[in-house]
């Protein structure tokens, strides 16, 4: 049980960190590179506090590649999962829950020159952090998530099998790179709970993107699975060689 608690508690804090840095910057100059720090040392923080535990996954397309590497049996896989996505679902209703007392603000009211707007409103215009892709772009989002998706898991799978590198710092500047490139295209998502949860608050279009973040990421994260083999099994052959 502490390692599902363990992957509720780092997926909270990276979907509700990641996502609450989009929404809650809506009415000043947002800054990619501020939201893909927030997504990557939110993460590199939960890995490092909650890694030991549960091995630090926060991610369904993680877990799966876990899974598939047998680094992770099959009975966890599923109760990661749903930790997961509850970990997400939770922290995207708190930053809804948020965006009342963010309405209130200073800065919101200065953006709106004393006119008033609802929360529906404004999630309803400004979103709840959700990965969205341009109308007629689905083969260039599916293809975005997936290839950037199975490069972030492959990471992961090589470098928390090296002692000498510090694994949680890398994987959380890894996914802020790949979000600040991905950001204009599809949101920079590469993980099916981060996907799900604010699209079931906004709804609509957020939802049906899904059936193109869900399967890219999915697929990713098992074909890097056995990538990740490969590499692996390459490097312990060349180290009974020498």
């Amino acid at each position: 049980m502490r390692k599902y608690i363990a992957e509720f508690l780092g997926t909270f804090m990276l979907v509700g960190i990641g996502t609450g840095s989009i929404v809650y910057s809506a009415a000043s100059a947002q800054s990619p590179l501020t939201v893909a720090l927030a997504f990557g040392l939110a993460l590199a923080i939960a890995i490092y506090t909650f890694g030991p535990i549960s091995g630090g996954h926060f991610n369904p397309a993680v877990s799966l590649s876990m899974a598939i590497q047998k680094r992770l049996t099959w009975v966890d896989f599923g109760g990661y999962i749903v930790a997961q996505f509850l970990g997400a679902i939770v922290a995207s209703a708190a930053v809804y829950g948020g965006v009342a007392a963010y309405l209130k603000s200073s800065t919101v009211s200065t953006a709106l020159s004393g006119q008033t707007m609802t929360v529906s409103q404004f999630v309803s215009y400004v979103g709840l952090g959700q990965a969205n892709y341009a109308t007629g772009e689905r083969l260039n989002a599916f293809a975005f998530e997936f290839v950037l998706t199975f490069l972030f898991v492959l990471v992961i799978s090589i470098v928390t099998k090296l002692t000498n590198v510090p694994a949680p710092l890398v994987i959380g500047l890894f996914l802020a790179v790949l979000i600040i490139v991905a950001l204009p295209i599809t949101g920079g998502s590469f993980n099916p709970a981060r996907s799900l949860s604010p699209a079931i608050f906004v709804g609509g279009k957020a939802l049906k993107h899904l059936l193109v973040y869900v399967p890219a990421q999915l697929i990713a994260g098992a074909l890097a699975a056995f990538a990740a083999n490969y590499f692996n099994k390459t490097s312990k052959e060349k180290a009974v060689k020498a």
